[in-house]
């Protein structure tokens, strides 16, 4: 066998191997997913009644008609509502991945995030703007194409989604917001749509709002008077809380489902690729052995007949 051949051979292994790879993370981030996306089907919908039942109730609770926003009610209910004057100091949490091998799910976030502050700078030149990375790919992207520091990096656990995920972050937020003079504090992550559909998203998370005033705006909202028990107050007190750990607890869920159907298409069309690369290289491997076959029979044909005339000579003699 020639060494073109045996390298042609070598080079099908190769490729056979990284297919098996392929189809192996495209089966494993399906599973994921699967698992990822029920989780946050389910939640989202608790969680948009959660907050529909909180906007329609806290416009009775919170504001009256002389004072819609009364920032003494709102720091009496939670600190978490009341909007600061100045508005120089921003962080924007950034959800990325750990590891790579899905499209251009960590670009897409990171230009997202990136024309997102940018547009905040343009808009204010005394703005401050820093990032805090979940996931380690996002810190290789803000580090080679943007100036804003990076504040800290935080990896994904072992078992993707936890509630723990959620604490720490919402600490994080809440810390920042509350201690260290942070005005405002918002999110970007990936929508998740479908598997071969994803959105990058920018929220505001901080000062926290249930979109009373883009609702009140809009005179969408229909008020329903409910009686309270205790108070409507340290109901909205109790739902608040909650109401931001299921919010952030939705977008670590969002964000996960997004990477791994990003992941499953993408080795998806790896497998797709390599299957074609193996078909052209079973071409092209065919072909060299026919030729080398053909090569092999012409020689011992060639012989033949030289042997055969050497025999004719031998027996006229």
């Amino acid at each position: 066998m020639s060494q073109k051949l045996i390298d042609l051979k070598n080079r099908m292994r190769s490729v056979e191997n990284i297919k098996g790879t392929t189809e192996t993370m495209s089966t494993v981030s399906a599973a994921k997913l699967a698992r990822a996306r029920y989780k946050a089907a389910t939640l989202g919908i608790f969680a948009e009644r959660m907050r529909q039942i909180a906007l329609i109730q806290s416009e009775l609770a919170l504001f009256s008609e002389k004072d819609m926003f009364s920032e003494e009610v709102l720091n009496q209910v939670s600190p978490l509502l009341v909007k600061k004057v100045n508005k120089n100091r921003i962080v924007m949490f950034v959800i990325a991945s750990d590891i790579g091998m899905c499209g251009n799910y960590n670009g897409r976030i990171g230009k997202t995030a990136q024309g997102f502050l940018d547009g905040i700078i343009r808009k204010n030149k005394k703005a401050e703007v820093g990032v805090w990375i979940k996931g380690i790919r996002g810190e290789r992207f803000f580090k080679r194409n943007t100036p804003f520091p990076i504040l800290k990096v935080e990896p994904w656990s072992d078992q993707g989604v936890s509630i723990s995920d959620a604490l720490s972050l919402i600490m994080t937020m809440t810390d920042l917001f509350l201690h260290r003079n942070i005005d405002e504090i918002y999110c970007a992550y990936t929508k998740f749509l479908s598997p071969v559909k994803r959105q990058p998203t920018v929220i505001k998370l901080l000062p926290f709002s249930f979109g009373i005033e883009e609702e009140t705006k809009k005179g969408k909202t229909a008020i329903t008077k409910w009686i309270y028990e205790p108070d409507s107050l340290t109901i909205l007190k109790e739902l608040i809380p909650m109401y931001f750990k299921i919010q952030i607890f939705d977008i670590l869920l969002e964000s996960y489902a997004s990477e791994q159907g990003a992941r499953m298409m993408a080795m998806e069309d790896a497998s797709d690729r390599a299957s074609e690369k193996l078909h052209e290289m079973g071409i092209q491997y065919n072909r060299m052995r026919r030729d080398l076959i053909t090569l092999d029979l012409l020689g011992i044909l060639s012989a033949a007949r030289v042997i055969e005339k050497e025999s004719a000579s031998q027996t006229a003699f």
